[in-house]
């Protein structure tokens, strides 16, 4: 396991010796500056994780050493070292970027505890710039995001079947991606250069699917004054995904089996047969299977359509990707020239989310979030999630297999009620019954953990 890098940063010879053995005996790794100018130059050739700054230092006071700091880096965490009767400097130097302060002299524990911390937030700030640099840098994450196991075995398939010309069938509740999927399997397949090509079943009514997708002859019914080539034209010599396969009407069905079967169409109001080279690529939200057994879908289409079959998970099953996602949202919104960002405990409300309509929701909530919230950072008040606050506060204490500490059900009835008055800390503390003080140092807390 990695030694967490300290520079700890004070004048005074007695106090810097001491407190850099007792930190050594913590399994840190620590080096010591008795200045500013010594320690800009300790970031400079080796930057350290967490940094013990004093505020009064000779010649570079501690905030400007912190804001040095800051502006090289900053990710780098700085902890200050205060005396009693600096407490204003002290918030100060939290407005400027520091993480915590500690009033000399603070006991071992608390100082270990508090390095622990600010090492744990720089650990996420640094995975959430590897996020955004991924984001940046790999074109298809642009379309598909998710590092999760499911999501990585649906890649890892999909890659292997788009070699092949085969028909694929993508199952998957509403708002998963699915036509994300098909695109990236278009992308993957030897007729990436050729045309990708969507026809979406359930925006249309029988007479014109069928018109739209095999096309018309003129005079084929009223209004046809003029042939029109259909979506199969469109298509040809690319790919064609059919997204909601399972509400085709029984006669498309026999026709849509005919293509399947000879690669060969008719246009409505026509005798003569086109040629079709394309490939198929099906989704569905509905269980074809038993749709077959209710006689509502051909069975003979449907094992022409489930050649390869494709799952395409839930965003429940892959709550480990709902992060990366959110950034990936956040990044795309456009509302500002830079982006927001999610506090913790939003972040904790999304991930414990059950998130029935999926990735679409997620992506909806993200910009709805972005487009509302008044600060720079967004909160669990923000996001209005569908589910109602106490509901979901239910699941997740009754979700979990521990039970879980009362202070734990404590924070979350004060967002339940921050939710319910939109973050209205003066409102809230009026309904709990608290001072505003309270719900302010909880929630202070609470971020820097």
């Amino acid at each position: 396991m990695k030694r967490v890098r300290v520079l700890l940063v004070d004048d005074d010879d007695l106090f810097r010796k001491s407190l850099a053995k007792e930190l050594v005996r913590s399994d840190l790794q620590v080096r010591t500056a008795a200045d500013g100018r010594q320690a800009l130059a300790e970031v400079r050739s080796s930057p350290p994780d967490v940094v013990l700054l004093d505020i009064r230092l000779p010649g570079r006071d501690g905030l400007h050493v912190l804001r040095s700091i800051k502006r090289f880096d900053p990710s780098i965490e700085v902890i200050m070292l205060t005396a009693f009767g600096e407490i204003d400097t002290a918030v100060a130097s939290l407005q400027a970027g520091a993480h915590h302060y500690l009033v000399k002299p603070a006991p071992l524990a608390e100082i270990d505890a508090a390095i622990q911390r600010a090492y744990e937030k720089r650990c996420l700030s640094l995975e959430n710039l590897a996020l955004k640099e991924r984001l940046r840098k790999d074109p298809a994450r642009d379309t598909i995001v998710g590092d999760s196991p499911p999501m990585l075995e649906l890649l890892a398939l999909a890659g292997k079947v788009a070699a092949s010309d085969r028909t694929v069938l993508l199952e998957g509740e509403s708002g998963t991606g699915k036509e994300l999927i098909a695109r990236h399997i278009h992308r993957e397949s030897r007729r990436r250069e050729r045309p990708f090509v969507l026809v979406d079943c359930a925006s249309l009514s029988k007479s014109l699917l069928e018109s739209e997708l095999f096309g018309y002859e003129k005079g084929a019914f009223t209004g046809a004054e003029a042939a029109r080539p259909g979506l199969l034209e469109s298509a040809h010599t690319g790919t064609l995904f059919v997204d909601e396969v399972g509400v085709l009407d029984p006669g498309i069905q026999a026709s849509f089996l005919r293509l399947m079967e000879t690669h060969e169409y008719r246009r409505v109001g026509a005798t003569e047969t086109r040629e079709a080279d394309l490939r198929v690529i099906a989704a569905t939200n509905a269980h074809l299977d038993e749709a077959v057994r209710d006689g509502k879908f051909r069975e003979d289409l449907f094992y022409r359509l489930s050649v390869i079959v494709l799952r395409v998970p839930p965003l429940r099953a892959r709550t480990s990707d709902i992060p990366l996602l959110a950034e990936h949202f956040l990044q795309r919104t456009g509302f500002d020239a830079t982006p927001k960002k999610l506090s913790p405990a939003a972040l904790r409300e999304l991930t414990g989310y059950g998130w029935p309509g999926n990735v679409r929701e997620l992506r909806n909530c993200i910009e709805r979030a972005a487009l509302l919230s008044d600060g720079e950072v967004i909160e669990p008040w923000d996001l209005e999630l569908l589910a109602s606050p106490s509901e979901r506060i239910l699941r997740r204490v009754s979700s979990e297999d521990r039970l879980v500490p009362l202070r734990e059900v404590h924070s979350r009835y004060i967002h339940l009620v921050l939710n319910r008055v939109h973050g209205n800390q003066q409102e809230a503390a009026r309904i709990l019954g608290i001072d505003p003080k309270t719900i302010y140092r909880h929630l202070k807390k609470e971020n820097q953990h």
